[in-house]
């Protein structure tokens, strides 16, 4: 009866039958690369999990703050480094702060030779912090002058160039908002917020942060978020239309952040997140945050959160909450702020 079958089915069979017997039957591979951000932790904590990131294939982003270096670890790990000035100095790059931020990666690349840096675009930490109390007010403050955004914006400018000639890669970090300004070919959230986009990044990772815009969303708006992930399969099928292989997404949030927001219930919410980003085109995935990826006793959960294979593509259902959040964004960036 087998002398009929097909040649392929007949070698399928045999292959099936020697890994049933050998009770090895491979799992398909990861379809995607993964990392993790990891900032409030001493560099020890991270040397204790970096052998379990390497064997799960986890790339680690790891702060690195003014005046925390040199340091003993950083020898001793290979990681993307994750540049911040002191929370007194804005914290992460701005025009605001970007002739600080250039003597900061100078005192690192003249000192370490990593592969990677990691330009992380937010406005001045202050700002994070009273952006809870008064949005309006915040804002009005935050906006910079037009000298300010122009002579900034041609410092970050130098700050990539100068990365290049010593030899690592940049990779550029923004919020969501940003693809907003760049699907409507305008500068609007990146004149209001103070971060411009270069145009020479090696890599583009944009914070598509579910969790945080889905509780944001019903607690201070009223909008009922059924599908999360939605925010991810529609910022990141933009993202990947302009950047292509230079794409990637920021997903989370793994645990809890200082301002009060909730994440993921289970890694089957943050695979769905990836399943999003998959569908449309988008191969690599950066988890916010590791440093909570432990239990209640403080014991890690490494395997727990970052043992995922292969995920299948999917195209999530449209939610109409955030369709009509992310319209109201659109607006803004097509008011192209000058």
């Amino acid at each position: 009866m087998i002398k009929n079958l097909p040649l392929f089915v007949i070698v399928a069979i045999l292959v099936e039958t020697v890994f049933s017997a050998c009770g090895k039957k491979e799992e398909p591979k990861r379809n995607f690369s993964l990392a993790v951000w990891a900032e409030f932790l001493p560099y020890e904590e991270y040397e204790k999990i970096y052998d379990k990131l390497q064997k799960l294939d986890v790339e680690l982003f790891l702060a690195i703050r003014e005046g925390d270096f040199p340091h003993h670890s950083l020898q001793k790990m290979k990681y993307r480094a994750w540049l911040l000035l002191k929370k007194e100095k804005g914290y992460w790059l701005s025009v605001h702060n970007a002739e600080d931020f250039f003597k900061l990666v100078k005192d690192f690349l003249n000192l370490y030779k990593p592969e990677w840096i990691v330009l992380d675009f937010e406005p001045p930490y202050e700002f994070a912090t009273k952006i809870t109390e008064n949005l309006i007010e915040a804002i009005s403050q935050i906006i910079p002058p037009e000298e300010v955004y122009i002579n900034g914006k041609a410092k970050i400018d130098e700050i990539v160039k100068f990365s290049h000639e010593k030899g690592a890669k940049v990779l550029c970090v923004f919020p969501n908002f940003v693809i907003d300004d760049l699907v409507q070919k305008s500068e609007s959230f990146q004149r209001i917020l103070g971060i411009p986009i270069p145009e020479d990044c090696d890599e583009y990772s944009f914070m598509i942060y579910s969790t945080i815009i889905k509780g944001l969303a019903e607690k201070n708006l009223g909008l009922k978020i059924d599908f999360p992930e939605y925010a991810v399969w529609d910022y990141g099928k933009d993202a990947f239309h302009i950047f292509g292989d230079k794409s990637a997404l920021s997903i989370g949030l793994v645990g809890s952040d200082s301002f009060g927001n909730e994440g993921y219930k289970d890694v089957q919410d943050l695979i769905r997140d990836i399943s999003a980003g998959l569908a449309v085109g988008i191969k690599k995935f950066h988890i916010w945050t590791v440093d909570n990826m432990k239990d209640e006793n403080g014991n890690w959960q490494i395997e727990k959160w970052l043992d995922i294979s292969y995920v299948l593509p999917i195209t999530p259902p449209e939610d109409s909450g955030l369709k009509n959040l992310r319209g109201f964004f659109l607006s803004i960036a097509k008011s192209k702020v000058e």
